[in-house]
């Protein structure tokens, strides 16, 4: 009897194994129906990736901004330093080039515009700004190209030393001045020799709120640099609309 009882609990457990193996079968219990589904949002991340990765390369190639400002330092660089800093700042927010340069290198930034703007059909707006003696020698670099046939798109002067005239190229004129009983640093107005060209703008600091400026402070001046980033950000948003 006891043998016959373990056969038949040796039966009923082998019986029992082999309805589990094939439930398990018809369940599927191995998971294999559910790696579709990881598979599917793997695929799915996939091309989500793609299409982030072809938005970005879209923004990239349309940058927001299109131009180059040159700034220029008067006297020895030393009191000038404000024309640095608004070359970094430009670079740093609008990704333009904005390289900065002497008084005396008017001549060689004349013809470094005049070479790249003849070498690329597609051209880009010119931004001049300058303080001190930077300030009239940028205006002589707008003359230069003028005579070149180059437009100028905004020109801001800073304490210019002495009495200019602002050429016929030059679309927009930002005079930055602060008046004064020395000449050599006091800041003048300006005029431009065709208004009807030339859009000129006398801005007297003595009249800016919160502005305690003299000739050697006035182009590092937070108030003054930032009027003069927004004047950058217009002519640069401007042109690149009017390209695409």
């Amino acid at each position: 009897m006891n043998c016959l009882h373990k056969r038949k609990t040796n039966f009923f457990a082998l019986y029992s194994l082999f309805m589990t193996m094939n439930i398990s079968g018809c369940i599927d219990l191995s998971g294999a129906k559910y790696h579709e589904v990881p598979k599917k949002v793997r695929h799915e991340a996939t091309a989500t990736t793609h299409t982030s990765e072809k938005k970005v390369a879209q923004v990239k190639k349309h940058k927001p901004y299109r131009g180059e400002v040159h700034t220029m330092l008067g006297g020895l660089g030393v009191f000038s330093t404000g024309m640095k800093e608004l070359s970094s700042s430009v670079e740093e927010v609008y990704n333009i080039p904005a390289p900065s340069d002497m008084w005396y290198n008017a001549g060689a930034v004349s013809r470094s515009i005049t070479a790249y703007y003849y070498k690329h059909k597609n051209h880009r707006p010119i931004i001049l700004v300058g303080h001190s003696l930077g300030a009239n020698e940028q205006i002589k670099v707008a003359r230069n190209l003028n005579k070149a046939g180059i437009p100028v798109d905004l020109l801001v002067t800073i304490d210019a030393v002495s009495t200019t005239v602002v050429p016929p190229n030059v679309n927009y004129a930002m005079n930055f001045y602060k008046p004064g009983y020395v000449p050599m640093f006091s800041g003048l107005k300006l005029r431009a020799i065709d208004p009807e060209k030339t859009r000129m703008d006398n801005i007297n600091v003595a009249t800016l709120k919160g502005v305690a400026v003299n000739h050697f402070t006035i182009d590092k001046n937070p108030v003054v640099q930032a009027m003069i980033m927004k004047e950058v950000k217009k002519v640069t948003t401007n042109a690149n609309r009017a390209k695409g």
